[in-house]
């Protein structure tokens, strides 16, 4: 792995790349905990679909970062709006994955700050990753208290048991 790296917005044109390092890395992040239909061949084509009508939407790829070794995506970010309103935070992290083989490089800190700076956001996070949650405090992330159980959210029986916190902070 090359130390240079470069953060990024993503052009409308890479959607099946963002989706395969989407893909991937979820299989890294959560094999053992998430069922393998999440990263098989169906989830990768779901995923370039999805990124491919994100990527269209100019609000959308403004709220986006990947993140770029060697002419290679590695990494993506993406942010928002709040989606609960009892939330106190100007923006949401959607999203924040980076391949394994470039964890330790100080690109994922990077991307999180190239995102949201200074701004107060929140975030969910899988209950059983405590290496995300570890790296959301050294950001000024703390759990608020809230949960879902990802079945009952989302409607899906291959979730069932997968539970979320929330994690926010404040203006930095």
């Amino acid at each position: 792995m090359s130390g240079e790296y470069t953060i990024r917005h993503p052009r409308m044109d890479e959607a099946p790349q963002i989706a395969a390092v989407h893909v991937q890395s979820w299989k890294e992040a959560y094999s053992g905990i998430l069922p393998d239909q999440f990263w098989n061949e169906e989830a990768l084509q779901r995923r370039t679909e999805s990124w491919r009508q994100m990527l269209a939407d100019p609000a959308h790829r403004a709220r986006t970062r990947v993140t770029e070794v060697d002419g290679e995506i590695v990494g993506l970010a993406q942010m928002g709006p709040p989606r609960e309103e009892e939330v106190e935070a100007e923006h949401e992290l959607y999203a924040i994955y980076l391949l394994a083989g470039h964890h330790g490089t100080g690109a994922a800190d990077d991307m999180l700050n190239e995102l949201l700076n200074d701004k107060s956001a929140s975030l969910w996070v899988l209950k059983d990753n405590p290496r995300a949650q570890a790296f959301y405090r050294r950001h000024g992330f703390a759990p608020d208290g809230a949960e879902k159980d990802l079945r009952e959210d989302r409607g899906a029986e291959a979730l069932k048991g997968v539970v979320e916190i929330r994690m926010v902070r404040g203006e930095q």
